[in-house]
């Protein structure tokens, strides 16, 4: 048994963890499903022992999983809980405008942009995005060599960009081609990596954006 807790796409938590699907797979293929009430509270009956990946559905939210959830054996235990878990809606921030400033940030040599959002953010409203980067043209939320964290936003005049020195720890270098893109994103970002492949997946991204933008790493 487990919890979900449901938080809107900003860093609220909500009333709304009730309905959420959750779906156990083991290493042999079977599927359990189970619902969450009111509460966000969800229950396995007679699950068999193995290690376990989580899908966590809902409309609304970017579908998540969790991987390499065990349920063993414990003399005298009765049943395995997981811990809480935090699953967010998709993102509502809409980027309708990105393009390169200048080379610097804050001062230090690196690269900013503008920007515009929709809904343009405020102190009591943020908006909440990520960059994707990669040497190519067509650089995506699923096709990227390097990203970045979550940023948020309470205006549009706040400085955003790279450093040189963290284009240079992404993998980029000095002189090199780069191009980024811009996309809402939420606080919870029900992100997740592929244990085999490696890819990470951003399940609450806005695909909703604007050209990618080009720039050279600064020398």
């Amino acid at each position: 048994m487990g919890n979900i807790q449901t938080f809107d796409d900003k860093l609220v938590s909500t009333n709304d963890a009730g309905g959420v699907n959750v779906t156990a797979s083991n290493l042999t293929g079977q599927t359990f499903t189970a619902t969450t009430d009111n509460t966000g509270r969800y229950t396995f009956n007679d699950l068999p022992y193995d290690s376990y990946q989580f899908e966590i559905s809902k409309s609304g939210y970017g579908t998540l999983r969790v991987f390499g959830i065990s349920h063993v054996y414990v003399k005298d235990v009765i049943s395995t809980v997981v811990q809480n878990i935090p699953f967010g809606k998709t993102s509502t921030t809409t980027v309708t405008g990105f393009s390169f400033s200048e080379f610097l940030l804050n001062g230090e040599v690196g690269v900013s942009f503008d920007y515009n959002l929709s809904p343009v953010p405020t102190s009591s409203n943020k908006a909440f995005v990520r960059y994707f980067l990669g040497p190519f043209a067509d650089v995506s939320n699923t096709k990227f060599t390097a990203r970045s964290e979550v940023l948020s936003f309470s205006s549009l005049s706040a400085n955003t960009g790279f450093t040189k020195e963290k284009l240079l720890e992404m993998g980029f270098t000095a002189g090199q081609t780069v191009y980024v893109r811009m996309y809402g994103d939420s606080f919870i970002s029900n992100n997740w990596e592929d244990p085999t492949s490696g890819v990470e997946v951003f399940p609450n991204i806005n695909p909703t954006t604007v050209a990618a933008v080009s720039f050279v790493v600064p020398n």
